[in-house]
Order: C-alpha cells, then structure tokens, then sequence
C-alpha cells in the first residue's frame, strides 16, 4: 500500500515537473518568439473580438456612426458616415485603431465598465459581451454642410460652442473610408495628399492675419495698444533690420486705429504694436491661449501649435515685426486658432475641446464623462470685449464682410498665410456669433486657397448661419 502511494506521489511530482518546464519554455524561453509571431496574434485578438460585440459611436442626437454587425462567427465594424472618419477613426485586429476608435478602446471593447458578472461571463465561459457606446458631440447637419463646402479642397473645418467646447463639426479633407482601411492601408500611408492625417487638430499651418487677433488681445492687456491708438502707414512699407513689411490690400490709406488696423488687417500697424509689446509679452499671451501645448481634448490626437520653431527668433526685430502680424515661424493648428475665437467669445475663458459628451453602457447608464471646463485665462473680460468689437468692425467694415449674417452681429478674422514664394497661400477665418451671446466659434482653413475673405470665410459663414437657423 505504502509503495503504491508512493509510486503515485512520485508520478504526481513527475508530471507537474513537466507541466513546469512547458510553461517555463513558452513563458521564458519561447514567450518572444509568441509575442513577435504576428499570426498568433491576430489569432488571439480575433478570438478575443468574436467574443465582444464592439460598442457604437453615436452622434449628439443618437444618430450611429459606427457599429459592429455580426458576419459569420464574428463582427464587422461599419462606418455609415466615412466623411467622419477623422472623428470615429478605424478598428482593425490587423492594424489597430485610430481616433475615438483607439482613445476610448477599452470601454469600446468591453474591458472597462463591465460589472462582475459580465466579466465572469465573458472570460471565463467566453459569452459574447457587447462594449459601452460612445456619443459624440458631432451635429451631423452641421457637419454635413462643412464637408460639402470644402468639397474637394485640402482643408480643414473645427466648430464648437464656445461655452462648453462642445465640437459640432469637424471636418479634415481628404479624408478615407474606414470601411475600407485594411484594404487600402498601403496606398492610404503612401499618398501625398495625407488623407490619414487629422488636419483639424493635427494640421500645423501658418497662421497668418488671423493670428493678429493673439497679438492685439497682448497689446491691449500690456497696455501696448489701446482702440484708439493711431499707426501710420504712408507707403505700404516698412523695414523692420532691412527685413521689408508691405501691406498690397488698402492703398492710399495712410492712418489707422488699432481697431481699423485688425479690421483692414494691416501688417504694417500690427508690426509696429509687435515691436511695442515685445516678444516676451508675445510668447506669454500666445500660451495663454495655448500655444505650445497639446489641447486637452478626450478621443483625438492633436498635436502642439508653435510661436517659434528656432529658439532665438524672436530675439532678432525681424522675426518678432513678422510674428505678430502672424508669419514668421508661427504654426497653428485649426483647433487652437477655433479656441482663439472661443476665448474672445467666452470673455476670456479658454474652453477644454470635446469631441464626445459620455459613454454609456449597453443598458444606458453613464460610465464616464469627457473633462470639461476651462483650459485657461486667456485675457480679462475687459480686453475680451475690446477684441471682440475689433472683431465685429473687421467683420461690419473690413475684410472679413463676407462672413455677415443677415439680423446677427458676426465678430471674426480672415487671414492669409504665406508658405513659400512657390506656394499659393492658406485662407483662414476665424470668428464666431452671435458677437453678443456666442453660440458657436469656428476655425477654417483652405490649402492653397488664396485670399481669406475670399475662400475661408465663406464656409464660415454658411455654417455659423446654419448653426443659428438663418
């Protein structure tokens, strides 16, 4: 009896002494070979995704934009907007996910947000689970409008209210179908036009005249400017260190204001009120908007806007005359020169981006909300005003009457920004409105789009107007 117990106790150590060994060889030894070996991978990550039906992106009023259908023993992801693809993103078991796609994945796949049982379900007796919905903030009329006036233009469109930083439209063209990414993934990395990248958040582009607005708002509040400060500009011309500042759209005008000067957009006041300020002063005012930092927005990649791409750039009086009538090195993306309008708009207050309201479970109840509230002070209510009104001038008498809304007071600002002698220039607006209780701000931008008031502002004005019922 003894022996047999022993014998037994012996094949007992014997087997778990191998059972060991053949976990230490694919754990140890063999465990980067396992996690290197793509088709393993995508094996496990298709098994793990059969078990998981994927949760949908929806729009503000409940409208799909993204969900998973069932197709033999998995799910297909569908995309019924591929206009949005810069805002749902893509999901691929091959080559991972994008946009809100790939920031809200786990709530999306199911492993954030699940109760006890629904985990236990899932894991252990490997039950489909379906993961939480994600509803974005997008206005899918709003939206549908942007992308028809960009049309086939290289650009980008960013709406958002300015109280909440609630974004309404959001529209980067080109754009691709993410119902076609794993098949068009090679040609989509490879085209020159970039149809991948997000242009409204992650697009760097010079600025141009609509920057004017971040130097007169550091003007006024340096007490540099005032409203009523005059600059002359005789000539159309002025050498700042035999570098030569020009302003072709206004001849014979030898006198502005510093409203008139945002309003008719001269380069020559608005080098002048840069020199008084000081690059300093500048800087300091262009982070306050927030320059050189990423927007904090939830579920999109966005990339850092720039004052100076060299460190002493500024220093020199060249650089700094050209940086404050907005060329230089500037590099703004559309969602920071949006956040512009939407500091004037919100009396001086920054508002945090966002591109989704919550994301509930399949049942309904709230799991989490994007954060929300101020960025930061950009300027004081009273400075906030005083741009404003500039703004509205600009918008009443300037350059930038195209964007006029019958019966609704418009405060914006084109902008023109220069990228090379053999380049046509980018077309910015700017704005938003009403000027006296704002219910909507909006950046666009036009690659190669000539003139501001002529290309950019336009497709501001449709939409602010559509966004306001007109």
């Amino acid at each position: 009896m003894t022996d047999n117990i022993r014998k037994l106790a012996n094949f007992f150590m014997l087997w778990f002494l191998l059972v060991a060994l053949t976990l230490g060889y694919w754990q140890v030894w063999a465990a980067d070979d396992l996690t290197n070996d793509s088709r393993i991978n995508r094996a496990r990550l298709q098994e793990d995704a059969n078990l998981v039906q994927r949760g949908r992106i929806l729009d503000r009023e409940g409208n799909v934009l993204a969900e998973s259908r069932r197709e033999g023993d998995g799910w297909r992801r569908v995309y019924t907007k591929p206009e949005l693809a810069h805002v749902t993103g893509f999901h691929s078991v091959r080559y991972g996910n994008s946009n809100l796609e790939d920031e809200l994945n786990g709530y999306l796949r199911g492993a954030q947000g699940l109760t006890f049982r629904q985990a236990f379900d899932q894991k252990v007796l490997h039950k489909t689970v379906r993961g939480a919905d994600v509803v974005a903030t997008i206005d899918q009329r709003l939206q549908a409008i942007a992308d028809q006036q960009l049309g086939n233009r290289r650009g980008a469109v960013i709406a958002l209210e300015p109280n909440t930083g609630e974004i309404l439209a959001l529209a980067s063209h080109p754009f691709f179908d993410p119902n076609a990414y794993e098949r068009e993934a090679e040609r989509l990395h490879g085209d020159n036009a970039a149809p991948l990248l997000n242009r409204a958040t992650q697009g760097l582009y010079v600025p141009g005249s609509a920057y004017k607005v971040v130097t007169y708002t550091g003007a006024l509040a340096a007490g540099a400017t005032t409203p009523t400060t005059r600059y002359t500009d005789r000539d159309g011309r002025f050498v700042v260190d035999g570098f030569p500042i020009t302003d072709r759209n206004h001849p014979g005008v030898e006198e502005f204001d510093a409203v008139h000067a945002l309003a008719y957009s001269c380069n020559v006041a608005f080098a002048q009120m840069g020199l008084t300020l000081g690059a300093e002063r500048l800087v300091e005012q262009s982070r306050a908007f927030g320059f050189g930092d990423a927007a904090p927005i939830e579920g999109l990649p966005t990339a850092p806007s720039q004052v100076q791409t060299q460190p002493n750039f500024l220093a020199g009086k060249a650089g700094l005359a050209s940086t404050a009538f907005g060329q230089g090195q500037l590099l703004a993306t559309p969602l920071q020169m949006a956040l512009v309008a939407a500091a004037v708009a919100n009396g001086g207050e920054v508002p945090i981006p966002r591109i989704y309201r919550e994301i509930r479970s399949a049942e309904g109840q709230a799991l989490h909300y994007p954060r929300s509230g101020v960025w930061r002070r950009a300027m004081d209510e009273r400075v906030a005003s005083q741009v404003a009104q500039a703004m509205v001038v600009s918008v009443d008498e300037g350059w930038g009457k195209p964007a006029q809304i019958p019966g609704v007071k418009v405060a914006g600002k084109t902008g023109t920004g220069e990228v090379g002698a053999e380049n046509q220039p980018n077309a910015w607006f700017i704005g938003f409105a009403p000027a006296d209780q704002p219910r909507i701000a909006i950046a666009v931008v036009v690659e190669r789009g000539e003139g501001g008031a002529t290309t950019a502002t336009p497709i501001a004005q449709r939409i602010m107007a559509a966004a306001l019922g007109r």
